[in-house]
């Protein structure tokens, strides 16, 4: 028996003691009999015709089991569909650009898939690939998105390379307050591109069921319902026909949300070839084929009146798409991160402009924070120049603008709103705790060794649980979770959810929460997730939702749970259902002795209590916080050496501990490299990334980022049962502020 065919998927390990102990089962980890391995001959060009592919010469090659290119593709699979409608300000749609499968007539980035080589062995898939003879003729490479139009658009339809030209705010509101302000202050910015960088690189297995002509893929994903969606769309499959099973995840940041053209390819080539095809992306591969992120330039400027207070914000961005739309791209690049554009500061007008940009460049979407740690940037980076050119201290300037604690919520100006936070406070306690009132001390024994020594601090605003993703693609425009119940004979109980955990904990609460609900041993419960085959949908894990989602999915499990108990022994007992009552997992009959516990009535009725339940997020979370951070720079090498870093975070009800502390010193050391290391960069005229590998691309290791001290502020969110608010992106929001104020 294979292991596919003995059905040990559905007992992959998720909790942290066994991924700890090496026990985790990944991709990479899943054998299967007779399966062959495949390999994508990419383009070596950034822009450039496909004259002829003459694959021939590698079909004859020892192994090869198949070639695909896009006249073998036609008409089989469609590209990956971009899911998020964007308007420009004119009314116009965006632009239709969806990623390709396998190039078809022409390249568009370098590391765009040209040919699929399917082999016994992926030392024979690659020795084919060199036999495969491309003809191309280069075009010129447009790379830069401020640049003039371009000679050759990349898309023909699209002739100055422009997807959009998105509008958010009142613009004349904004004017009218810039003409009167007192005072105007104006910055210019990059946010750089960046990569993801996961532990485990991206991999996919597909199988294909001739008689049945059902796909499964198998693969590392942040959620397996999206992906089992966008991939059927460009099949032309219904739903059903595919499964999507995720096993452990070894890191995700975002870039795994997505469907992928390596994903679409094994699947074509296990039917093609009738036998699992096996495809995994090296850690170089991935410069070339993972979404990347970020890469915004910002013009913005400050309106303030005669006592420093803020009038109006206008932020005017141009963001670089890379070549094509991956699925998220357009709302990442706009309606993420417009609604904590003004932070919680009060604010009487803002606008926000984003120009969406095609360059031949890898698509870039959704990474940590997501529009939000962009968003964040300017507003932190322009108030710390206004601090300067006023002359106001920086702590003053903030404090004039920001509310105090607040239990009631807010409206931003934005139209977010905001349920309650301690900002104000937050503020306040970070400084204490950095002790910035001794920092002109340190600064001078700095001095005194040829250093020079900053102090920098940020405050930031989160808007958690995915409510803008779900506005565009949801059909009642909320966030929809699912989690099913399944209780054992013995007193067990396994819940699977639609979340999907990539390295984060997600089990704990839900598991506790249960425990308590059903009066059942925590021990005794397990939870599961990545597989479309055992939960009709889910929304997986992006956005810091997850908690959030699955806490409104567990909420009507348990309800649904109680309801189907009720129900049975209602039967049982020949009473009406309303006279049962249920606390602490005991059913019972008042002023009779008849009682049954959770345990008993599932192992007296099997299967009874056992369904499916959907719940529908309509509230997310605000987490809020400020962190501050000290620098010491060598003038004369320009080196940077972070000296500490203080977070201070309101994240509600803190339910683990120690995953809270996982996540915040995680997000603030990718924060930290953005803000000082990390930038992909393609040259000008070619269109090559000059940075392809981890020799090229810097990464903060444990020496450059300090031990993180971290202090809980929460005040308990009232949105969901958890009394939480997200945790997961706050640090890669608020570190790149922090940290260039300080310098």
């Amino acid at each position: 028996m294979t292991f596919w065919q003995q059905g040990q998927l559905a007992a992959v390990p998720r909790d942290v003691e066994r991924l700890i102990r090496g026990d985790g089962l990944y991709v990479r980890d899943v054998p299967l009999d007779g399966e062959a391995h495949g390999y994508v001959l990419r383009s070596p060009y950034a822009h450039a015709h496909i004259r002829s592919i003459d694959a021939s010469e590698a079909r004859k090659a020892l192994g090869v089991l198949a070639v695909l290119t896009s006249t073998e593709l036609a008409g089989l699979v469609e590209p990956l569909g971009c899911v998020m409608a964007v308007s420009s300000r004119d009314g116009t749609s965006r632009a239709e650009a969806d990623r390709p499968i396998i190039a078809t007539g022409r390249v568009r980035h370098v590391g765009e898939p040209v040919a699929f080589i399917v082999a016994e062995s992926l030392a024979q898939a690659q020795d084919a690939a060199e036999r495969v003879s491309v003809e191309y003729e280069v075009l010129p490479a447009y790379v830069d998105p401020l640049g003039q139009t371009p000679s050759v658009p990349i898309w023909p339809h699209i002739p100055n390379n422009v997807c959009f030209d998105w509008m958010f705010g009142n613009a004349d509101a904004c004017r009218r307050l810039f003409e009167e302000a007192a005072h105007t202050v104006r910055i210019s910015l990059r946010n750089p591109r960046v990569v993801s960088g996961a532990i485990e690189p991206r991999a996919a297995i597909g199988l294909y069921e001739a008689k049945t002509q059902d796909f499964t893929l198998i693969a590392d994903t942040q959620g397996v319902h999206f992906v089992r969606r966008v991939l059927a769309k460009s099949f032309g499959l219904p739903q059903e026909k595919l499964r999507v099973v995720t096993p452990n995840v070894g890191g995700g940041f975002g870039s795994k949300i997505f469907a992928y053209p390596e994903q679409a390819l094994v699947l074509c080539a296990a039917r093609a070839t009738g036998r699992p095809v096996r495809w995994e992306s090296t850690r170089s591969e991935a410069f070339l084929s993972d979404t990347q992120a970020r890469d915004h330039h910002t013009q913005a400027a400050l309106a303030l009146d005669h006592d420093g207070r803020f009038l109006a914000l206008s932020v005017q961005v141009v963001v670089d798409l890379g070549a094509c739309l991956s699925q998220y791209a357009p709302l990442v690049a706009t309606g993420v991160g417009a609604p904590i554009q003004a932070g919680a500061y009060r604010f009487e007008a803002i606008e926000i402009g984003v120009r969406g940009v095609f360059t031949n460049t890898v698509p870039v979407d959704a990474y940590r924070g997501a529009g939000r740690p962009e968003a964040t940037y300017v507003l932190e980076r322009l108030i710390d120049r206004a601090a300067r050119q006023l002359g106001i201290d920086p702590a003053e300037l903030r404090a004039r603008n920001l509310p105090a604690t607040c239990t009631e919520s807010l409206t931003s100006v934005t139209g977010l709103v905001i349920n309650g936070g301690r900002f104000l406070d937050n503020q306040r306690r970070c400084l204490e705790e950095a002790d910035r009132d001794g920092f002109a001390a340190r600064k001078a024994d700095g001095a005194a060794r040829g250093k020079l020594r900053g102090f920098g601090f940020a405050n930031y605003l989160e808007s958690n649980g995915g409510l803008a993703v779900a506005k565009m693609i949801e059909p009642d425009k909320r966030p929809v979770e699912a989690a099913a119940m399944k209780f054992g004979t013995d007193g067990s109980l396994e819940i699977t959810l639609g979340t999907q955990s990539n390295g984060q904990d997600h089990a704990t609460p839900i598991i506790l929460h249960a425990a308590d609900s059903f009066g059942l041993a925590p021990a005794r419960i397990v939870v599961s997730q990545g597989d479309t085959r055992a939960l009709g949908r889910g929304g997986g894990t992006g956005g810091s939702k997850s908690l959030l989602t699955s806490s409104v999915a567990l909420e009507q499990a348990v309800t649904d749970v109680i309801a189907r108990g009720r129900e049975c022994l209602a039967h049982v007992w020949s009473v009406a259902q309303e006279t049962i009552r249920f606390e602490q997992g005991i059913f019972f009959l008042p002023s009779t002795n008849r009682t049954m516990s959770i345990a008993e009535l599932a192992a007296a009725f099997p299967g009874a209590l056992d369904g499916e339940s959907r719940g529908v997020l309509t509230h997310g979370s605000c987490a809020n916080g400020c962190h501050a951070c000290e620098v010491e720079i060598d003038p004369t090498t320009g080196d940077v050496r972070l000296m500490s870093y203080i977070a201070v975070d309101d994240f509600g009800r803190v339910v683990n501990e120690a995953a809270v502390l996982g996540q915040v010193q995680g997000g603030i050391a990718q924060g930290v490299g953005q803000a000082l290391m990390e930038q992909a960069v393609y040259d000008r005229a070619s269109g090559q990334p000059a940075t392809g590998s981890w020799l090229d691309y810097a990464v903060p290791r444990a020496l450059d980022v300090p031990t993180v001290r971290w202090i809980d502020n929460g005040l308990t969110s009232r949105t969901n049962l958890f009394g939480a608010k997200a945790c997961g992106e706050a640090g890669a929001s608020v570190a790149p502020p922090a940290v260039m104020n300080a310098i």
